[in-house]
Parts: C-alpha cells; structure tokens; sequence
C-alpha cells in the first residue's frame, strides 16, 4: 500500500439505488484485477487526469491504512455493495471461494479512471486501491488514466455496465482474468541480411568447393548460386546467428544442375558454445527433381534456442543423370525459420569465438554416440574384415613376424621391419611408464604391413610408423586406462586403415594417413577426456568414424583434417 500525501477531493455521490441493479456491484474481481499504488494527489484533486506512478499486481489492503493489509487466501475475490451513504456509497467486501463473507476492505466511493481502471477511494480521502475491470494488471510505470473524478453512483453503474462483464458469476467463482491469448507464430526466415535475426557467421565441413560454390551461397537467399561439395558423405555447414533463437524448420532450395547430388537425408544440431552439440533431428528427404524450386516447410520440432546450428547431409539421390557427377552434394539454398513471436532467446558462451562443427575442434555431440563421419565408405568396404585378414595372416608362418609381450613398468621396446615381403608386430604390454617404437618399412607393391598392440596401464608412449611405395598398411589396438599417447603414421602409396579403441582418460592420440589409395580411420573411445587429431590426405577415398558416448563420459577434443 502506498499511503496518499495530499487529500483526495471529497466527492458528494448520489445514491441511486433503484437504478444500481447491475454494473460495480455484479462483478466480482479477483486477485490479478486488483493493485497497490502511488499516484499524483495534486492531479487528481484538479484535474480529470490521474497520473499512476506503479502497480503491484495482486496487493489488496484494508481501506483506511490503519486498519491493516488484508492476506489473499486462494479462491477468494471482491465485490462491491451500496452502503446507502451519499458520501461513501460502496462498500469493498472480501469472500471466499464458496461464497461465504471473509470481510470488508473498506468503505468510501470511486474515482473513475479511464475505459478499464478506477480508484476505490476509501472513506478517510487518505487511501484508495485501484482496480481493473477485465485486463487484469501490470507493473507498467508513468501510465495516464483520464475520467470522470466524481461520478454518481449511477454513472459508475453505468460506466461498469458498458465497460465491464456485469453478468453475476456462479456461487465460488472467482474473477480471474484470463490471459490474452497468445500470438500466433509468425515464422520469420533467416540468412545473411535478413531483418532481426541474421546469419553472423558461416563454416562448411570441408572447404571442397568449386570457385564461387562456397557454403556462404546457402544463406544468401539467392537460388540462383549453390553451395557444392565434393565431399558427397562429409557435406554439411554450421551457421551461427547473431541471436540465439528456436531455429523450428528449414526449406532446401533445389540447385541447378543434377538431381543426382540433391541430398535425401539430413541431421541437424544445436549448439550454444560451438563445441557441445545436441541432435535437434535427423531424417530423410525429398526433393524435386524440378531445379529452382523450394521445398515445404520442414518441421524439426525444437524448442529450445541456440546461436551456432549445424546441419549435416549424409546421402544423395546419385545415379539420376549425372554419371560421375554424381560425387558431391549440392543444394541452392538452406533457409531456416522461426517464430518472430516466440522471444524464448539463448546466449552465446563462446564470446564471440569462432564456429566448430561435430567433430571438429573440441566438438561434442548429445542425443547420438556418432561424433562425426566423413569421407566415402569405399575405403571403409576396401578394409572390412580386417581383423580376420590380419589374424590369419599372422598364424599363416610366412613373412617377417615379431611378437612381444612385456609385462611391468619403465620399459622400453624398439621395432624395425624393413624388406620387400611381408611384415607383422604384435605387441602386448601391462604396466606403467613404458615406451615402445616400431617402424615397418618396404619397397615393394607386394609387402603388407601389419601391426596388432594392446597397451594397459598408464602413462605409456606407443609410436608407430608404416612407409612402404605399395601395399597395404594396418594398424588393430586397443590401450586401456588414462595419460597414454599414441602415434600411428602410415604413409605413402597403398591403402591405410586404423582400427583404435581407447579407454580411460587423458589420452593423447595423432593420427596422419598420407599418400594415395584409400584411408580409413575409424577410433571408438569411452571413459575421459581424450585429445584426438586425424589427418587424411593425398587420396581420392578417405573415410573416418569417431564415436564417443558423451552422455556417460567426459567428451573429446576432436581435430579431424582431410584434403586431396
């Protein structure tokens, strides 16, 4: 309550109560109709406008202040009823939600304030609460109600009747406004430039990209350029906004050229820090073979908002016309929607840094073990059953072999197989602070080099190198427990596959498959925090699978590189 400074002018009200059969006295109000306030005194004593300073939604007290705040209890509500007094002609009357008499609030008369407010003056013309006839109240300061300052118990009747619901309300109900019913959405599309919301930033999976063909030709609203990517199973794009917002669909604009690059699925993710990422949706597409054309609206059902949205294309349609073409992804335009009337917001927690995507940099993704895949799965098909191939190659007694297993600490192992024929290493170690080495080289299309280790325990160093001019090269290693480092390099001509899986916590792990034929990587991890970088270079057929469930263990720091 805030107590007036000044008097209220005294009004005479005439009692009219022959014709007070409805108006202020049928409606009931309720606690969000009511409200503390402060208001001009020396405005509303000489004039007709009334200049409120605050309210308090839902504050209701005794009328004078002396006699105390009066305390809502649930279901209760207000009436007004004529006193039969010329000068104070209503009275405030409190009930419960069965309609039993709790008490009064007063008695005095009404200072009419405008189309929906007036002031409840009570009988001192020292306290007063105001009222609101169907909006119910807000804490809006400064706002100006201009009204009758005296009007007779008739004109109150009259301005309630108009103005107001009079018809009585059943027995225990209460006059609770109803809130005003929400907005509809207006959905709003995103890309560079576009109005409010905008794209601030741009960053593609790979940078295989024709001249002029970038992922910026995505958010352009342009369907007349396209991004392409050779990268037809590693095509994909993070865009971060210059707000974080509910992103709830997308449209895909066809390209011009083959339908046969058009992708038919997608998954797309969320992401406030560029580094962890949840899986908003994954699911097929279908687009027309029509060039130009926009698809509908399709729906991903989020609801929560981010600043960095990544979206990836794992298939094509491929096959359709276009032959050899067929090897990339292309789309004309990916444009996002949201609701300009849902304000739901979220903040950027990188502080402006830059913009990863899953399996970049420090990415994590939630909601799918999968961090990233990337490449074509024709190195991977090449490679299948590579554990069999090595295990019966390892028992067939031929070429160069070495087995070793160590058991303990602080030791140290160095390996070097060199020749034209085969060679194989299997290596098994347990224990702490160890060290081994091992280097398979070869100068023959013939030679194919193996190496099959596991390592538990912690703080070991596994260093492996394979260079050979031909043949093929394979690594199959399991190392356990925390703070170990391994090195796997194999290089030169000839395919390359790795096989790792790491438990345990803060591991170090570089990986570098160089040189042509196919590379395939493909590292299983669980337990800590384990700092990765693959690269992949100098071969047309290159494919990598890192998996990490980081719904149960801390997630990885990723760096995964492939070029031509």
């Amino acid at each position: 309550m805030k107590k007036l400074l000044g008097l209220l002018l005294t009004a005479v009200m005439l009692l009219c109560a022959s014709t007070a059969q409805a108006g202020l006295t049928d409606i009931k109000f309720g606690q969000s109709q009511i409200a503390d306030s402060q208001w001009n005194v020396n405005a509303c004593l000489n004039t007709t406008t009334c200049q409120i300073y605050s309210k308090q939604p839902g504050t209701m007290y005794r009328i004078p202040w002396y006699n105390g705040q009066w305390s809502w209890q649930p279901g209760q509500y207000v009436k007004f009823a004529l006193t039969g007094n010329s000068t104070n002609p209503y009275e405030g009357k409190v009930y419960n939600s069965n309609g039993t008499l709790a008490g009064t609030i007063g008695t005095g008369h009404i200072v009419n304030m405008g189309p929906d407010y007036f002031f409840f003056v009570g009988n001192d013309n020292n306290t007063g609460q105001l009222f609101s006839g169907s909006s119910g109240m807000s804490n809006t300061a400064g706002v100006s109600w201009t009204g009758t300052l005296n009007p007779t118990v008739a004109q109150a009747d009259a301005y309630a009747t108009s103005n107001y619901s009079t018809t009585p309300l059943a027995p225990g109900q209460t006059a609770v406004v109803a809130p005003p019913a929400p907005a509809g959405p207006v959905m709003k599309p995103i890309y560079v430039g576009s109005a409010n919301l905008s794209v601030a930033g741009i960053t593609p999976t790979s940078y295989n990209s024709p001249g002029g063909e970038g992922a910026a030709n995505a958010f352009d609203n342009n369907p007349y350029t396209k991004y392409l990517n050779f990268d037809k199973n590693n095509a994909g794009v993070t865009i971060k906004l210059n707000q974080g917002r509910v992103v709830s669909g997308f449209k895909l604009t066809t390209a011009n050229d083959f339908p046969g690059r058009d992708p038919t699925s997608y998954k797309l993710y969320g992401s406030n820090d560029g580094v962890h990422w949840t899986l908003i949706k994954a699911d097929t597409l279908s687009l027309t073979d029509s060039r130009y054309t926009v698809s509908g609206l399709i729906d991903v059902g989020n609801t929560s908002a981010y600043f960095y949205y990544f979206i990836y294309f794992p298939t094509t349609k491929s096959g359709t016309g276009c032959g050899l073409n067929c090897d990339s992804m292309q789309i004309g335009d990916i444009t996002y929607y949201y609701d300009e009337n849902n304000l739901t917001s979220s903040t950027d927690q990188t502080g402006g840094g830059t913009i990863a995507n899953p399996g970049t940099a420090g990415a994590a993704v939630s909601g799918e073990n999968t961090l990233c895949c990337g490449g074509s799965a024709v190195a991977f098909n090449a490679n299948a059953g590579f554990a069999s191939r090595v295990n019966n190659f390892a028992n067939g007694g031929f070429g160069t072999v070495v087995w070793i297993e160590q058991i303990g600490s602080s030791n140290s192992i160095s390996i070097s197989q060199s020749g034209t024929d085969k060679n194989y290493f299997k290596y098994y170690a347990s224990g702490n602070n160890n060290s081994m080495t091992a280097s398979q080289t070869s100068s023959s299309s013939a030679a194919t080099n193996y190496v099959e280790f596991s390592v538990t325990g912690s703080n070991n160093t596994t260093n492996i190198t394979q260079q050979s001019t031909g043949g093929g090269k394979g690594v199959l290693a399991a190392v356990t427990q925390g703070s170990n480092s391994i090195t796997v390099q194999q290089k030169d001509s000839g395919n390359h596959y790795l096989e790792l899986n790491l438990s345990g916590g803060s591991k170090t792990v570089n990986v570098l498959q160089q040189g042509s034929a196919a590379h395939m990587a493909n590292i299983n991890l669980s337990g800590g925090t384990t700092a990765i970088t693959t690269t992949q270079s100098g071969a047309t057929q290159q494919f990598y699978s890192i998996t990490h469930n980081c719904a149960t263990s801390s997630c990885a720091a990723i760096t995964v590189t492939q070029g031509q």
